[in-house]
C-alpha cells in the first residue's frame, strides 16, 4: 500500500446506495466533479458549482494554484452558463475563473471570488458579486439563491484561511492566499426540482426557515465539528434525496479514483441521514457519474447507466 493510500484510504460506494437506471425523463442532472464540485444541468441551462479539477499532488499543494487546462478540458462541459462559488478557498474557487474565461460563463460569488476573477482577466460583465447578505440570481431557467451560511471548523476547531481577498491578486495564488471571503449555501430552483448545495459543514438555521430542497448536496468534511449538523440540515430542508460531497481527498487527479479525507465516516453519515430523514434516499456517486433526478420525485433518482 502506498503512502497516499495509507493517508487517504480508497473508497468504493456500497451497491445499495447506487441505484441504476436509464435516467430517461430527468428534470435535473447532477454530476460530481470531486471535492465540492458539481455540474447541474436542466434541459436549458448548465451551471457549475465550486468546480475544482486541477487537484495538484499532495507534495505540490504549497505551490501556486495554476489551473490545469487539460483537466478542465477533460472534465468540464464546453457549454457553461454560470459558475457559482459558495466560498473562496482554493478547493472551491481556484479553477473557476479559468473555466469562466474559457467558456464565457458568468462567475458568481463573493467579493473575494470576483477578485480572483479579475486576476484571471475576466471583464466586469462576467462577474456577479454577491453581498454578505446573499442574493437571488436568475440563470436561464434556474433561480439561484445565495444563502448566508457558515464555514465548518475543520482545522483544529477553527475555520482555515478566514478573511477576504480585497485587492486583485497577481495571478494564481498559493493555498493561504485563497481567503474564505464569507460562506454561502446555494439553493438552485429548477423547473419541478430544487437543489441545495452546502459546500461546508455548517449553516445558519434562520436563513433556511421556509425553504425546501428536493435534493441536498451535503459536505462531510468537518461535520463532526458542527453540533447536530445533519439533523439541522435535513429538518430545515426536508430533502427527498441526499448526496454526500466534499469527503474525498483532492490531492490527486480524478483518474486516480475516490479516496477519503482523514476522519471521514461516510457510513455514519448515511446512517444519520436515514435516522433523521427516514423517507429520504441517499446516493453515493463516484466521479463523473450523472445522477438523473426526475421532476417532483427526487427519491426516484438513479445513476444513469452507461
Amino acid at each position: 500500500m502506498s503512502l497516499y493510500e495509507r493517508l487517504f484510504p480508497r473508497f468504493r460506494p456500497k451497491r445499495e446506495l447506487r441505484p441504476q437506471g436509464s435516467g430517461a425523463g430527468w428534470g435535473v442532472r447532477l454530476t460530481w466533479l470531486g471535492t465540492a464540485g458539481f455540474v447541474l444541468e436542466t434541459n436549458e441551462t448548465t451551471i457549475l458549482i465550486d468546480p475544482f479539477v486541477t487537484r495538484p499532488g499532495f507534495s505540490r499543494i504549497a505551490r501556486r494554484m495554476i489551473p490545469d487546462d487539460l483537466a478542465i478540458a477533460r472534465h468540464v462541459p464546453r457549454k457553461v452558463d454560470a459558475i457559482l462559488c459558495g466560498h473562496s478557498h482554493f478547493d472551491h474557487v481556484a479553477d473557476a475563473p479559468r473555466i469562466a474565461k474559457l467558456t464565457k460563463a458568468k462567475l458568481v460569488g463573493s467579493a473575494s471570488t470576483c477578485a480572483w476573477g479579475r486576476a484571471e482577466g475576466l471583464p466586469e460583465r462576467q462577474l456577479v458579486q454577491v453581498p454578505p447578505s446573499g442574493a437571488i440570481v436568475r440563470i436561464g431557467d434556474v433561480e439561484v439563491r445565495f444563502v448566508p451560511s457558515r464555514h465548518g471548523r475543520v482545522a483544529f476547531g477553527r475555520v482555515p484561511f478566514a478573511g477576504e481577498v480585497k485587492a486583485t491578486p497577481r495571478g494564481p495564488g498559493r493555498v493561504w492566499h485563497y481567503r474564505m471571503g464569507g460562506a454561502f449555501g446555494i439553493l438552485a430552483k429548477a423547473p419541478g426540482l430544487s437543489v441545495y448545495h452546502n459546500g461546508s459543514a455548517d449553516l445558519i438555521d434562520a436563513e433556511l426557515e421556509g425553504e425546501h430542497a428536493d435534493v441536498l448536496l451535503a459536505c462531510l468534511a468537518g461535520r463532526r465539528g458542527t453540533e447536530n449538523y445533519v439533523a439541522r440540515l435535513v429538518s430545515a430542508l426536508g430533502p427527498g434525496l441526499v448526496i454526500p460531497t466534499h469527503h474525498d481527498a483532492f490531492f490527486a487527479p480524478l483518474e486516480r479514483g475516490l479516496h477519503l479525507l482523514p476522519g471521514i465516516d461516510v457510513e455514519g453519515f448515511v446512517s444519520e441521514v436515514f435516522l433523521r430523514a427516514p423517507g429520504a434516499s441517499v446516493i453515493t456517486p463516484d466521479y463523473q457519474e450523472p445522477i438523473c433526478v426526475p421532476p417532483r420525485d427526487a427519491r426516484g433518482a438513479v445513476l444513469a447507466a452507461g
